[in-house]
């Protein structure tokens, strides 16, 4: 019996004992056992070595006991059969990579809104919100010479605004991280 022989009798022999799962949870435990399984043909391939599949698949153990493992852990919540940690891990990476980019830029444009209410109390000319000349588009800018013709629009009114806009925008990037951070 060929290599994808086997695989595909085992995959099978698992549908069938996965069939309380609804159909995602149970196609997710199949794609996750199959990936499994071919992760370590490769390593075994990689490291020379006789690659032997019935090895492996008994390493998996019964489909029976396997499929038993995961209907308990997602139906009844026991903990995860061994090698569903992996699938763990990577989820907490991807929630770190989240939780540091989410503060980096909640926080950075926070401090930028922040500086521009400083700013304007030092530079009330150079720095504001213009109206271009027919209204087709509104320009920030810190610049010393405003566009031609434009009209500048809430003036000092910037200052009290960017600085609730920066509040609130701490704010809120501290409450996202808050519950990111519970998830870690």
């Amino acid at each position: 019996m060929s290599h994808r022989d086997s695989i595909h009798q085992y995959i099978t022999s698992l549908e069938k004992y996965l069939s309380r799962l609804n159909k995602s949870d149970s196609d997710e435990v199949i794609k996750e056992i199959e990936s499994h399984i071919y992760d370590a043909l490769e390593l075994q391939e990689q490291n020379n070595e006789s690659v032997d599949v019935q090895v492996i698949l008994e390493g998996f153990g019964e489909p029976r006991t396997l499929a038993a493992h995961y209907v308990d852990h997602i139906l009844q919540g026991t903990p995860p059969p061994k090698g569903f940690n992996a699938i763990q891990t990577v989820k907490k990476g991807v929630t770190q990579g989240l939780y540091y980019s989410t503060g980096f830029a909640g926080f950075s444009f926070a401090l930028f809104l922040l500086a521009i209410a400083i700013l304007k109390i030092f530079l009330s000319d150079d720095i504001g919100v213009w109206l271009a000349e027919h209204g087709n588009s509104v320009i920030i800018t810190f610049h010393e010479h405003p566009h031609i013709g434009s009209k500048e629009i809430l003036g000092h009114w910037i200052i009290p605004v960017t600085l609730i806009l920066s509040a609130a925008l701490s704010y809120l990037t501290y409450r996202l991280l808050q519950v990111l951070k519970h998830r870690l």
